[in-house]
C-alpha cells in the first residue's frame, strides 16, 4: 500500500481526499471502507471516506474556536495545496467540511469567520482492530 499511495496515487492525482482512501491502516488513519472501490462510485466512495474522517472527533474536531487535526494534514501539507476540488491550503479543507468537523451551530459559524487556529493531534500508530 506504502508504494500505491507514495508512488502512483499522490503524484498523479491532485485530489487529497486520496488519504482518506488508502493509508496503513493504523488506528490514527482513516477508516478503511468495507467495501472495495469500484469506477463508478470511486468519486462518492472517497468522499464518503472524507466526510466520515473528518466528521470523526477522534482524528479531527472544531471546538472552543480552534481546529484540532489528524497529523496527516500537516506530513502531506503540499496534497492539500494543489488546489483541486477548491481546496488550496488546509483551511480550505476545514470549510469544506465545517458540517462534519463541527459539532454545534456556533461553532460551525465560528470556523467559517475565521482565522482559523490549527493544531495537530498526536497520531496512534497502533494497528486497527477489527473487533472495535
Amino acid at each position: 500500500l506504502d508504494w500505491i499511495e507514495h508512488e502512483q496515487l499522490r503524484p498523479k492525482y491532485a485530489d487529497p481526499r486520496i488519504h482518506a482512501a488508502v493509508n496503513c491502516a493504523s488506528i490514527g488513519c482513516p477508516a478503511l471502507l468495507p467495501e472495495a472501490f469500484t469506477a463508478a462510485r470511486l468519486d462518492s466512495q472517497i468522499e464518503d471516506g472524507m466526510r466520515r474522517f473528518m466528521g470523526d472527533p477522534t482524528r479531527n474536531r472544531f471546538t472552543n474556536g480552534k481546529a484540532e487535526i489528524s497529523s496527516i494534514f500537516k506530513w502531506f501539507k503540499e496534497d492539500f495545496e494543489k488546489g483541486d476540488k477548491g481546496i488550496g491550503k488546509i483551511e480550505d479543507l476545514l470549510l469544506r467540511y465545517a458540517d462534519q468537523l463541527t459539532t454545534t451551530p456556533a461553532d460551525r459559524e465560528k470556523l467559517k469567520a475565521g482565522p482559523i487556529t490549527i493544531s495537530y493531534l498526536d497520531y496512534d500508530w497502533s494497528l486497527n482492530d477489527t473487533t472495535r
